[in-house]
């Protein structure tokens, strides 16, 4: 198993690997997913994505969506992490951060832990001046998520956090 890229008092969030793929469809399974993109019917195709994104946005970048996992047993419980996001009126790209938590863990402050570990990590490892958010406008529980943790309004369906 990979080490942790970010640590915090319950959790470890690391890089996925292949052998993740039946833990992120169970994760995807427990969860409202309306907001996000699917994953694949063909667990086959799914998994060659991963390992796409594993060797092509870790080994790229360094970083990406990771794996939110539970200190006590290493269960996988949310996929989180910073990409980069390209907007055609920008010459440059700006950190975007995404983060799911599984239906079975939110409410108890694993969100809000993690975002907070990413965000750490975006400002030391990254020396990222502010993070973008895209929320769909109807996503009414990420959007006040999104401004408790301090990410306000910016333009259409982005908010932005200052660093």
């Amino acid at each position: 198993m990979k080490e942790a890229v970010i640590e915090t008092s319950r959790l470890f969030i690391r890089e996925f690997e292949a052998e993740d793929i039946d833990a992120l469809y169970d994760l995807y399974e427990e969860s409202d997913t309306q907001f996000l993109q699917p994953l694949s019917a063909d667990r086959g195709e799914e998994l060659e994505k991963l390992k796409s994104y594993i060797h092509y946005i870790y080994g790229f970048y360094g970083f990406g969506l990771w794996a939110v996992c539970l200190k006590d047993n290493g269960r996988i419980i949310g996929r989180c992490g910073i990409q980069v996001l390209f907007l055609a009126e920008w010459e440059e790209g700006e950190y975007e951060l995404g983060y799911m938590i599984s239906g079975k863990y939110t409410g108890q402050g694993y969100g809000r832990e993690a975002v907070e570990g990413i965000l750490g990590y975006a400002r030391e490892e990254l020396e990222a001046s502010r993070i973008i958010l895209r929320i769909d406008k109807k996503n009414k529980d990420s959007i006040r998520f999104s401004e408790k943790l301090g990410f306000r309004k910016w333009e259409k369906d982005l908010y932005f956090y200052e660093l």
